[in-house]
């Protein structure tokens, strides 16, 4: 009776409106036409903020689906609340870095299973794609690398491959970061690049200090080492922003190596276990 002080308030799955139907609701000043319908067409359920105006986390996946709503830029299959994340992505981007496994017959991880065993030479062994772990990164860490791809407009981002050591058993039961400060791998993806084995800042190579990434996957593997505990060597797919002259094959050539000065202008994006 909040709302027309007439009839007792609407109750949907235990939760009291402070209506006492949709044509209550409509009444509101400034509500429009129905301030608190569900998103989804057709349902006549009240939408929450919860769900990003849809009734539930149901319909929220199907008004993806359905192309009602932007979906997630991480997840895909929730609908975006904040900014271009959603509700559950966007608490996880705030805490630290996390890693999510793909379905090895997704989109994405058979584009990386093909882009990754087509560099290895025909004459050689070539790896096996055992699995990919998406990167879920911190919202800062993400924003520092595009203010970076801003203030460099020439600049061009190119998928490359960088290796270290990884010491822990990454991917052998769950797929989580540990703490050892000689892991290479977890170090980098925790720091988003600001961090290397050890807590060095920076790799060493010959353009001075800085990191340095492959676009060819099978010239990073000679930096990849792992426990011996784990079947998996470990690998990272990145995203580098860098001069237009690092990216004429014709100039630097397909063994040479691309370099970043700083941690915002590379981003790690995946995590590739494979074994040889």
């Amino acid at each position: 009776m909040k709302i027309c002080g007439k009839k007792p308030k609407f109750v949907d799955n235990g939760f009291k409106h402070p209506y006492c139907s949709r044509s209550c609701a409509r009444s509101v000043p400034g509500g429009g036409t129905n301030p608190t319908a569900c998103a989804l067409r057709g349902c006549r359920a009240t939408g929450k903020p919860a769900f990003a105006n849809f009734c539930s986390d149901a319909h929220a996946r199907e008004g993806v689906k359905q192309g009602r709503a932007d979906g997630c830029e991480h997840c895909k299959v929730q609908p975006r609340s904040m900014g271009s994340l959603c509700i559950p992505c966007d608490r996880v981007s705030r805490g630290g870095s996390r890693l999510r496994e793909l379905h090895r017959d997704s989109a994405t991880s058979k584009a990386l299973r093909t882009q990754f065993l087509s560099e290895w030479e025909p004459s050689k062994q070539t790896p096996s794609f055992e699995k990919v772990y998406e990167i879920l990164l911190p919202q800062d860490t993400r924003a520092r690398h595009e203010q970076y791809r801003a203030r460099n407009p020439t600049f061009q981002e190119v998928r490359s491959f960088h290796s270290s050591q990884c010491i822990c058993d990454l991917g052998v039961k769950e797929p989580t970061l540990c703490n050892f400060k000689s892991c290479g791998i977890c170090s980098i993806v925790k720091s988003g690049f600001k961090s290397f084995a050890f807590g060095v800042p920076s790799n060493q190579g010959r353009f001075g200090d800085g990191i340095y990434s492959y676009r060819n996957p099978r010239l990073a593997d000679r930096f990849a080492t792992s426990c011996t505990s784990s079947p998996y060597r470990v690998m990272i797919a990145c995203d580098v922003c860098v001069e237009p002259e690092q990216c004429d094959e014709n100039e630097t050539g397909d063994e040479d190596s691309l370099f970043a000065q700083s941690a915002e202008a590379i981003i790690p994006v995946y995590v590739i276990m494979y074994a040889k």
